[in-house]
């Protein structure tokens, strides 16, 4: 490898040269054109926009013998367009000319263009023509000598030399390079040896960085792009995406504005831009396989901007526009029939599990107002696979739209399965309260009460230590949560510690937060290589990043317990109002016995004994057929919708 210094100076060398050179001949171009074509005010902008030095721009005007009458809207034009004063004042007449007469009034414009305004855009054209072949000349040149200037750090990348790479390209950023195609090259060999390091955070702010150079000034935009997204893939990304979304990208290929278009607006979709969102996703071709994910963020655009909340009853209610379900249903059902063509199938499970999740939530709402919906949405959670990590949310969701249609056994079949050993740690508190209500409805009172039983046992009688906990470490939840750091025993319980940790959102952060905390050990053990200073630099990004992403963690942890919070005061006013439905039941079953009695005459003793033996039989079948398993050994999640509860009403029927 060359001594850096010499590179690096010969380099610049050079490459004065060769901007001299170029200029010159920008400047010729400009004078051969301005003898045989009258010069004009937009000319002179032109030739200065293209780069044309002030000092050519003057023997120009001069060389021309161009007289010319600037208005104050002339001077004000050139001096927005940034040509410096020394040539403005080369335009002007000088001090001993007469002063010019006052400018006419303008004529009305002939239908036809004079020959002179003919001859003035043929010398812009011809200009514009001259000055664009000579700026892709100077850009060649510069991208050929930070060829030859970077070579060495390439090879180095090239074969797995990270650590000398990165710091090879990290000094040739510090040696004053300014250039937007040297600063671009450069950035993009230090993202690259942090990337092979799997330093992702700190590869994916370098990334960042360079997508902020506009494409025509960074010959490294599609491929820092690219990798950036991949970075975003294994760390995640919160931000918005600022100047990303301003370039033009119409020049490069179509696959490339596909994920272009797709990452942008799936960005603004999560910062909640959803009109912006929704015009870059309708971007993305249907050849590509980010239509599919495009199709299915526009339908959750479709769903958010169709719900709205109104006040009934003095609750909070959700509202739905139904023409904007509708709308969305026909996004979520594009998504998967492009995801599901056998080339694109395994890449997308995800988007195919998710969208038939969202078609099933659709039904379900329109469920009220349109017959046969509770169909579709059964129809659609039974697509959701057993493999799938919705699953349960799915299985879950299809009870209650049985309920709903008014098939009490499956649904309470389902809810029975949810409450077996496979969904143990799963938080799904509302099945008890609503097994309790259906016993109610078929007068099992006794069964009705154990299901209440078991809803406090395992939920409700958890608000209080929950509520200890969030007080003891409501400032120190992290430390608490994450790494058990207790205090004085206070522990979450187990069933509201693991509902945290099924939360997604949770998980994407804590996943996140971990990354960050690996590159910071790896980046401390590897200071020996690095040396002090980009060490430094190095754990000043990580370690922003680390702390962001813990103080966001914490936060999602918070909101998780306060709403298990939420939902365990409610259960309770729920469980209250159930127990007096119980209780008014009780008394109206033993008024009835009572009064039968009373007709009938008292009963003997071994009639009674009798009767109480086939009760506590008939109680026992009834606990068996929700307590036993229809199967042996191990459980056969995709049997579930198959189950069946076999209750059958004991109410006395009214005359």
């Amino acid at each position: 490898m060359q001594p850096k210094t010499t590179l690096l100076n010969t380099t610049r060398g050079s490459r004065g040269r060769r901007a001299r050179g170029v200029l010159t001949a920008l400047f010729a171009v400009a004078l051969n054109l301005s003898a045989v074509y009258a010069l004009t005010v937009d000319n002179v902008i032109m030739m200065h926009k293209g780069g044309v030095p002030a000092s050519a721009l003057i023997t120009t005007i001069q060389s021309t013998g161009e007289t010319f009458s600037l208005t104050l809207d002339d001077q004000k034009k050139l001096k927005a367009a940034g040509v410096p004063q020394s040539v403005i004042d080369a335009m002007m007449p000088s001090k001993g000319s007469a002063e010019p007469e006052p400018e006419p009034e303008p004529e009305p414009e002939a239908e036809t263009e004079t020959p002179n305004a003919q001859i003035n855009a043929e010398a812009q054209r011809r200009i514009e023509e001259a000055v664009a072949k000579e700026k892709a000349k100077i850009q060649a040149e510069k991208l050929k000598q930070l060829k030859i200037a970077l070579s060495g750090y390439e090879t180095s990348l090239q074969q797995g030399r990270y650590a000398e790479a990165l710091k090879g390209y990290d000094e040739f950023l510090n040696s004053g390079e300014k250039s937007p195609e040297g600063i671009s090259q450069a950035n993009f060999g230090v993202a690259e040896a942090l990337f092979g390091m799997g330093f992702y955070a700190n590869a994916m702010v370098k990334y960042q960085e360079i997508l902020e150079i506009s494409p025509d000034e960074n010959p490294v935009f599609q491929k820092a792009f690219n990798r950036f997204r991949q970075c975003v893939q294994m760390i995640g990304f919160d931000g918005l995406p600022g100047s990303l979304s301003e370039h033009y990208v119409g020049g490069f290929s179509q696959d490339f504005q596909d994920s272009y278009f797709y990452f942008i607006g799936k960005s603004l979709f999560k910062g909640q831009e959803f009109e912006e969102a929704r015009l870059n996703l309708e971007k993305v071709s249907n050849k590509s396989p980010d239509y599919a994910r495009a199709q299915y963020v526009l339908g959750l655009i479709a769903v958010k901007e169709s719900s709205s909340i109104e006040q009934k009853d003095g609750k909070d209610v959700d509202v739905y526009d139904f023409t904007g379900l509708i709308k969305a249903n026909r996004y979520f059902q594009e998504a998967i029939t492009l995801a599901e063509r056998e080339e694109y199938r395994e890449d997308l499970r995800r988007v195919i599990d998710l969208s038939y999740l969202s078609l099933a939530r659709i039904a379900y709402k329109l469920g009220d107002e349109i017959p046969g919906s509770y169909d579709a949405a059964l129809f659609y959670y039974r697509k959701v696979p057993t493999s799938s990590t919705n699953y349960s949310e799915a299985l879950y969701e299809s009870a209650w739209a049985y309920f709903l249609k008014g098939n009490v056994r499956r649904g309470m079949g389902i809810f029975h399965a949810l409450d077996g050993p496979d969904w143990e740690n799963h938080y799904l508190p509302d099945t008890h309260l609503l097994e309790a209500q259906v016993f109610l409805n078929f007068c099992y009172t006794g069964e009705a009460k154990e299901a209440i039983s078991r809803l406090k046992g395992e939920y409700l009688d958890l608000k209080a230590a929950l509520q200890l906990y969030l007080e003891t470490y409501e400032e120190s939840i992290y430390s608490a949560f994450i790494h058990k750091k207790l205090k004085n025993g206070v522990e979450l319980p187990r069933r509201i510690y693991l509902s945290v940790l099924s939360d997604s959102l949770f998980y994407d952060i804590y996943n996140r937060v971990s990354k960050y905390s690996r590159e910071v050990t790896e980046i401390e053990r590897n200071k020996g290589v690095f040396g002090d200073d980009l060490t430094a630099r190095l754990l000043e990004r990580a370690r922003m990043l680390e702390d962001e992403g813990v103080m966001q963690l914490s936060q999602r942890i918070l909101e998780v317990l306060r709403e298990r919070v939420d939902e365990l005061t409610k259960l309770e006013e729920q469980r209250l109002e159930m127990e007096i439905g119980i209780e008014t039941q009780e008394a109206m079953q033993l008024e009835d016995e009572i009064s039968q009695a009373n007709q009938e005459g008292v009963i003997t003793q071994d009639e009674g004994a009798a009767n109480a033996q086939s009760q506590q039989s008939a109680n026992l079948l009834v606990g068996e057929k929700y307590l036993t398993w229809p199967f042996e050994g191990e459980f056969w999640a995709d049997e579930i919708n198959n189950y069946r509860s076999y209750l059958k009403s004991q109410c006395k029927e009214e005359m």
